[in-house]
């Protein structure tokens, strides 16, 4: 398995990816977004390739936050059904806290909805502690081609 920057053109195999989670997302409106935050200094975007298939992708986003300090927060980590429980996103996740060590992040930070049953025994399992449950609020400001998280 190789872990690597995303490109361009691996849209349409992070917008597969993303439908198995339920989201609607076209691989051009999946380019749309990588071209913005490939290159962003504040984000990380990279997937996980198996025998040249991409198996896995994961964003994470870099910020101040008044009350906590600089971080960074893990906004996406998808993995491939069929390469689940095969390292792929522990080693994901090893590459997103190698990058917030790298930029002098205070912590890493990951929401997990809470009907994610299987998210929530992976993130304790590779480190991460359980430090609050929340509700998330969202205000519609334009219609666009992806369900809300």
């Amino acid at each position: 398995m190789t872990i690597r920057d995303a490109l361009l053109s691996d849209a349409a195999a992070i917008a597969r990816l993303t439908g198995e989670l339920g989201y609607v997302a076209n691989a051009q409106a999946i380019s749309d977004r990588l071209s913005k935050i490939i290159g962003n200094p504040d984000h990380l975007m990279i997937v996980a390739s198996f025998k040249e298939e991409i198996v896995g992708w994961l964003q994470a986003h870099a910020s101040e936050v008044l009350e906590s300090g600089f971080r960074v927060e893990i906004v996406g980590l998808i993995v491939d059904g069929n390469a689940r429980r095969l390292g792929t996103g522990r080693s994901l996740v090893q590459r997103a806290e190698q990058w917030a060590s790298a930029i002098n992040a205070s912590a890493v930070v990951v929401r997990s909805n809470t009907v994610r049953e299987e998210s929530h025994l992976f993130y304790p399992a590779i480190g991460f502690i359980h430090s609050k449950t929340q509700a998330v609020y969202r205000k519609q400001l334009k219609e666009t081609d992806s369900k809300s998280a």
